[in-house]
C-alpha cells in the first residue's frame, strides 16, 4: 500500500519576522484566451517559445485525449518522459508515465505514478504536468485528482530516470480538481496551480529547494483572481508564471509575472 504524505505548507506572506520567498514585479497583460506556447525566462522577461516537446512522440494507447504531457531530458531531446491519465472501467483513472530513449518513437513499459484516484470523472479532468532534470535523472510530476483522503494538488517524483515513483505528497487540498504546471532547475522545483477551491480561484505556487523532497514554501501569486491554464518557468534566481485570467463579463487576458527568488543568485 502506498503511503501518501501530507506536507503542511506555511504561507509566508504577512507573517511577522519572515520575508516572502518571491519578490514579484509588475504583471504584464495581453489579449488572449490561451497560452501561446511554452513559458520561458529570457533575461528579466517572460517569453513564450514554440511548444515542440511533444513533437515526434508516439502517445500511449488508451490515454485520455489531451492528457499526455512530455518533458525532455538533455540537450538532444532523445530522452523524453511522457505522463498521462489512463481511464478505468469505473470512470476513475490511473496516472502513468513512460520513458523514451529514441526521441519518442517508442516508450518503455508504463510506470504507475498514482493509482488511487476515486473520482468518476473519466477523462474529464485536468492534465498532469511533468519536468525532467538532466543532471540528476529526477523526473517530477504534478497533478490534481480526488484521492481517498480528499481532492487536491499532488506531487510525485522518480529518482531513477522514471523508474519507480515515490509516494505522493499533497501540495494543497480543496474542493475540485484544478490546472497545474511544474518546472525544475537544479535543486529547485516549482509547482504552479489554480487553488482547488470552489470560491474565486487564485494562482498558488509551491517551492522546493530540495529537488522535491520537501516543499518548504507556498505563496499565492498576487493579482491572480479567476485564473486558469497556469505555466511556470525557472532561471537562476528567478521565476516566471503565466495564467489566463477570465471574468464573466469581459474578454480573457493572458497574464505574465516575473519574480526574484529570495536568497538566490541571479545571472544576467
Amino acid at each position: 500500500m502506498r503511503i501518501r504524505t501530507t506536507i503542511f505548507l506555511l504561507s509566508l506572506a504577512g507573517c511577522t519576522g519572515l520575508s516572502t520567498p518571491v519578490s514579484w514585479r509588475d504583471a504584464s497583460a495581453h489579449d488572449a484566451d490561451a497560452l501561446p506556447g511554452r513559458l520561458a525566462l529570457r533575461g528579466d522577461s517572460a517569453v513564450f517559445l514554440a511548444d515542440t516537446l511533444a513533437a515526434g512522440v508516439t502517445l500511449p494507447a488508451g490515454a485520455c485525449p489531451g492528457s499526455a504531457r512530455v518533458a525532455w531530458s538533455g540537450a538532444s531531446g532523445a530522452e523524453r518522459y511522457v505522463v498521462w491519465w489512463a481511464p478505468r472501467a469505473d470512470s476513475s483513472a490511473a496516472l502513468l508515465s513512460a520513458r523514451s530513449t529514441d526521441g519518442g518513437r517508442s516508450c518503455g513499459a508504463p510506470e504507475p505514478v498514482d493509482t488511487v484516484d476515486r473520482s468518476t470523472a473519466g477523462c474529464d479532468r485536468p492534465p498532469p504536468a511533468i519536468a525532467a532534470d538532466s543532471a540528476s535523472g529526477y523526473v517530477h510530476v504534478a497533478y490534481s485528482m480526488r484521492a481517498p483522503e480528499g481532492t487536491g494538488i499532488f506531487f510525485s517524483h522518480s529518482m531513477e530516470h522514471g523508474h519507480m515513483y515515490h509516494s505522493p505528497v499533497a501540495i494543497m487540498y480543496g474542493d475540485v480538481p484544478r490546472d497545474v504546471a511544474i518546472a525544475s532547475l537544479g535543486d529547485t522545483v516549482a509547482v504552479a496551480f489554480v487553488q482547488p477551491t470552489r470560491s474565486r480561484p487564485e494562482l498558488g505556487l509551491a517551492l522546493s529547494r530540495t529537488m522535491g523532497h520537501i516543499f518548504e514554501e507556498r505563496v499565492t501569486v498576487p493579482g491572480t483572481g479567476d485564473a486558469s491554464d497556469p505555466a511556470v518557468a525557472l532561471a537562476p534566481g528567478k521565476i516566471a508564471v503565466a495564467w489566463v485570467q477570465r471574468a464573466p463579463e469581459s474578454a480573457s487576458v493572458l497574464m505574465t509575472r516575473v519574480g526574484i527568488r529570495a536568497g538566490a543568485k541571479t545571472n544576467r
